[in-house]
């Protein structure tokens, strides 16, 4: 077996200087740990974003249900092209976006809640009674033949930065009762209409 070859003092020193040298670790640990950084700043933004248009959304529900709680003449479609207009002002969204206004009542007999008339804008589904069963559980309890106004509204959401968020869309529902009038009747004509082409 050869004898090991001694290595060479000065190649050791270098070597032994080169372990100790610290000078530049910071800007390489800024540029390992800056990805991750701009990425949480990302994340932070993104989630901020959502809940504070999901904050909106809601609000523009109960603004816009208040408005209906406090009406005493007839729901013209003029009125829900103006409703739907008030969304739009209050959301500040380019997203799409939905509204729906259905007024409805309960029936103790038939233990269910019955659409009385129901109109939308933005392309959302008109409620029927059958509809309705599905969003019982989100309607408060009320006494038989009591009139109340379901709010809803649908914004699309769309993350500004690929944080691993898909794009969704936020849907609110408030429920309102009348407040100056016994219920809340629907009127095809925005002028001249009547109680005899009313939907109440």
């Amino acid at each position: 077996m050869c004898p090991r070859a001694p290595r060479p003092p000065a190649l050791l020193a270098l070597a032994r200087r080169f372990l100790r040298d610290e000078g530049g670790s910071i800007a390489v640990e800024s540029m390992l740990i800056m990805p991750a950084l701009f990425w949480c700043y990302m994340g932070v933004f993104v989630f901020f974003d959502a809940f504070r248009a999901e904050s909106i959304n809601v609000k523009a529900a109960y603004t816009i249900g208040d408005v209906l709680s406090r009406e005493t003449g007839f729901i013209t479609p003029e009125y829900m092209d103006s409703l739907y207009s008030l969304q739009g002002v209050l959301t500040a969204t380019t997203q799409t976006r939905r509204m729906r206004v259905t007024v409805i009542n309960f029936q103790e007999l038939n233990d269910r809640y019955a659409v009385r008339w129901s109109r939308t804008r933005g392309g959302a589904t008109e409620l029927t009674t059958a509809t309705l069963a599905a969003l019982r559980s989100r309607i408060p309890e009320m006494d038989d033949g009591e009139i109340a106004v379901v709010t809803e509204t649908w914004m699309n959401y769309a993350p500004a930065f690929d944080v691993g968020i898909d794009p969704f869309t936020f849907q609110d529902l408030v429920v309102t009762r009348p407040r100056f009038a016994s219920q809340l009747c629907w009127n095809s004509l925005n002028d001249g209409g009547g109680p005899g082409t009313a939907i109440c």
